[in-house]
C-alpha cells in the first residue's frame, strides 16, 4: 500500500512539471510594447479568433493558416520576423518601414537602445 501512494504522488508531480513545460513553450517571446504595437499597423499578419483556437491570416494575399494551439504564437512570429527582415531598416536611431514596393511608408524614431537592440534581436536586422 506504502509503494502505490509514492507512485500516486511521483505521477502527479510528473504531470505537474510536463503541463508547466508545455505552457511555458507555448508562450510568445518578449516584445517591446511601443514598437511592436506601432509595426502591427504595417505587418500584414494577425489573429482571428475560432471555435478551435487561432487561425493566422495575411491582409495581403488572403492566406490562412490554422497551426495548432500551442504552436500559434510562435508561427505568427516566424511570419513576422520574415516580413520585417524584408520591410525594416535602422539607420542611427531611426527605424524605416517599407512596403512590397521597397517605397518608404513610415519613419519611427527610435527612443533609446533598447528598442534598437530589441528590433535587431526579434527581426535579425541590421
Amino acid at each position: 500500500m506504502k509503494m502505490n501512494k509514492f507512485f500516486l504522488i511521483g505521477l502527479t508531480i510528473l504531470f505537474f512539471v510536463l503541463g508547466f513545460n508545455a505552457l511555458q513553450e507555448a508562450q510568445p517571446s518578449h516584445k517591446n510594447k511601443r514598437i511592436y504595437t506601432l509595426l502591427q499597423e504595417y505587418s500584414p499578419y494577425y489573429l482571428e479568433k475560432r471555435i478551435g483556437g487561432f487561425s493566422i491570416l495575411s491582409k495581403e494575399d488572403k492566406i490562412k493558416e490554422k497551426p495548432p494551439i500551442t504552436e500559434v504564437y510562435h508561427r505568427l512570429e516566424q511570419l513576422e520576423k520574415g516580413w520585417g527582415m524584408k520591410h525594416l531598416k535602422i539607420d542611427d536611431n531611426i527605424l524605416y518601414v517599407y512596403d512590397s514596393n521597397k517605397t518608404q511608408i513610415k519613419k519611427i524614431v527610435l527612443q533609446n537602445d533598447e528598442e534598437k537592440n530589441w528590433l535587431k534581436k526579434y527581426y535579425s536586422i541590421k
